[in-house]
């Protein structure tokens, strides 16, 4: 049974220093610009409504993971800060699936990942 743990956001240190820190989506610097400011001098507001445009994004794309997910039979069961998603195929098989779904990119970003990059999958209960 291949499992997969799927992460709806990070922690709020995590998803705020993504607009604030290094290289900011393009986006969200044309946001602070509209706002009269810059990623290095944004107020926490600015900041914030950045990550609500962000989250809006990503959760309709892993909404779309999710209903492709369930039309192919996996479970989707809600853990305190993730979701777990299963299969009664095997890992190989089941990433097989999701890619000819055209759905395994969605799965990359919301997948913990192994040191290599890869897709870590779930082998026992979320916390």
């Amino acid at each position: 049974m291949a499992r997969l743990k799927l992460c709806l956001f990070g922690t709020p240190r995590d998803e705020l220093a993504g607009t604030v820190d290094g290289d900011v989506p393009e986006w969200i610097d044309r946001l602070y610009e509209s706002y009269g400011t810059t990623a290095e001098t944004a107020p926490a507001s600015a900041s914030v409504l950045a990550l609500g445009e962000s989250l809006v994004y990503r959760l309709r794309k892993l909404s779309v993971l999710l209903k492709k997910m369930e039309s192919l039979g996996w479970s989707i069961k809600p853990g305190r800060w993730d979701l777990l998603a299963s299969t009664d195929l095997d890992e190989i098989e089941a990433q097989a699936q999701l890619e000819a779904a055209g759905v395994w990119v969605i799965v990359r970003q919301h997948a913990p990942q192994d040191k290599a990059g890869n897709v870590a999958w779930s082998h026992g209960l979320l916390p």
